[in-house]
């Protein structure tokens, strides 16, 4: 039997279709959902009783969320692949927009106290969340997609990974000045939520491997919400739904004298009027979609 607390994770930046040895770093994590799913194609064929043909597995998924807590520089890698893009270099602030470039990696998923060890080789980001709230810390989610997967019950495919350094957390705390359209926001905001979906696609060929040959993104989806207390300004964001006009957002998440800072440049928004009882504090809840240019994180580094 096995505890989730013998659970390790750790990845390596995978080249091509072959199984890294080198560069294995720890992946901490609130949970680990990657897992490996196949579908059995029944046989149609008479055998001459009531019983079914044994079927064939023609096809296999390799899928899953990783969760975490928001670390300063802990997950930069992965922030580029789930924007399918790279950090821009040299002095700080070095900033990250969507664009076009796939980063593939192996993550191995080891249940160390029953020598039970899988790898999932091939991944790319396909989806990415951030959710900040007032009562907790930050979190990620990393939606994976992959294009294999092997076990083992000898022996860890992550090779003496390097152990990624436990640096400083963040939550609604953290969060600095918020602006749109470039002026303070001055209204309480409870909740803030980004979700960028790149609508991978999978595509399998005759003579692939069950799990498909390639990964592509399509037009990358990026939405999220706000909850804010009711006010003027909340009602003129809101009011904004009824003509189409474009917003920008910022959004700054502090970690001492280090930060990440979240910018929407153009956004279109959706929302109710809300509906309080009595004893309510009156907030609403504001849908956004990003349109026409990429939101950029930037990474400020003393």
């Amino acid at each position: 039997m096995s505890s989730g607390a013998f659970v390790k994770t750790a990845y390596a930046k995978q080249t091509g279709e072959t199984l890294p040895k080198t560069g294995w770093k720890t992946l901490p994590n609130i949970s680990n959902g990657l897992t490996v799913a196949t579908e059995l194609t029944n046989s149609e064929m008479l055998s001459g009783s009531r019983m079914a043909k044994a079927g064939m597995v023609t096809s296999a998924s390799v899928q899953g969320d990783i969760e975490t807590e928001l670390m300063f520089g802990a997950y930069d890698e992965l922030l580029a692949a789930a924007f399918w893009s790279e950090w821009s270099a040299g002095a700080s602030p070095n900033t990250l927009s969507v664009g076009a470039t796939k980063h593939q990696f192996a993550i191995a998923k080891d249940f160390s106290d029953i020598n039970v060890n899988h790898v999932f080789t091939g991944c790319v980001v396909s989806s990415f969340g951030l959710t900040i709230d007032t009562s907790s810390l930050i979190k990620l989610k990393f939606g994976m997609t992959g294009l294999g997967y092997q076990e083992s019950k000898t022996t860890s495919f992550a090779k003496t990974p390097t152990k990624t350094p436990d640096t400083a957390k963040a939550s609604g705390l953290s969060i600095g000045e918020i602006k749109v359209d470039g002026t303070k926001l001055d209204v309480c905001v409870e909740s803030f939520s980004f979700e960028l979906d790149n609508q991978t696609e999978v595509q399998k060929c005759l003579g692939d491997n069950i799990y498909g040959g390639n990964i592509l993104a399509m037009l990358a989806n990026i939405t999220g919400s706000m909850t804010i207390a009711y006010s003027q300004k909340a009602h003129e964001m809101i009011t904004n739904q009824l003509t189409g006009v474009t917003l920008s957002l910022e959004i700054p998440i502090n970690f001492g004298s280090n930060k990440y800072v979240i910018k929407i440049p153009k956004f279109q928004v959706t929302g109710e009027i809300p509906s309080p009882s009595g004893t309510d504090l009156v907030t609403v809840d504001l849908s956004y979609t990003v349109v026409d240019e990429s939101p950029v994180i930037e990474k400020h580094t003393a």
